[in-house]
């Protein structure tokens, strides 16, 4: 089963996922729709076991989505789980390598 959250002044869909566990971003990530992003990361982060974040349909993600994604990451790795970043565009990997944070996740291409 899969819920989506959207909100129609927001330009980011956040979908959950079961197999594999995780949430599907689709649309931008920026300051306004930050929040949404946020709250799906605390979900993630409370449940058990690794998580994995489909970024394919992310068209834009700007450095405090970034930001949120590492905050997740280490938090998960200090709880002895693992954060995937699926379909990570090459933009999106060079802000991460330029902030250090690349190492934080697992890639999956």
């Amino acid at each position: 089963m899969t819920r989506t959250t959207t909100a129609p002044q927001w330009q980011l869909e956040v979908t959950a996922m079961t197999a594999p566990a995780g949430i599907r971003l689709c649309g931008e990530v920026d300051i306004s729709t930050l929040p949404t992003l946020e709250l799906a990361l605390e979900i993630l982060v409370d449940r058990a076991g690794d998580a994995t974040i489909d970024l394919c349909e992310l068209v834009f993600i700007d450095v405090t989505g970034l930001r949120a994604l590492a905050r997740a990451a280490i938090l998960l790795r200090t709880a002895g789980r693992c954060l995937r970043l699926r379909g990570a565009n090459a933009q999106t990997l060079r802000i991460l390598g330029l902030f250090g944070w690349v190492e934080l996740f697992e890639l999956l291409y």
